[in-house]
């Protein structure tokens, strides 16, 4: 059992896929949470800026 799984971890090893895969979903993560943290705070503040520009007018 542990002769496979370390054949496997052999094999992985040299595969440099799995690492750009990786790197891929760290980078889209991070655009996701970016993206979801302006969203966000744009959302809170939007009423008030409507509500300003309705008594303004």
């Amino acid at each position: 059992m542990f002769n496979s799984f370390f054949a496997a971890c052999r094999r992985l090893h040299g595969d440099r896929r799995a690492v750009t895969a990786i790197e891929y979903v760290l980078i889209a993560s991070l655009i996701a949470m970016v993206i979801i943290f302006g969203v966000t705070k744009i959302g809170r503040n939007l009423p008030a800026t409507f509500n300003s520009v309705s008594s303004e007018l």
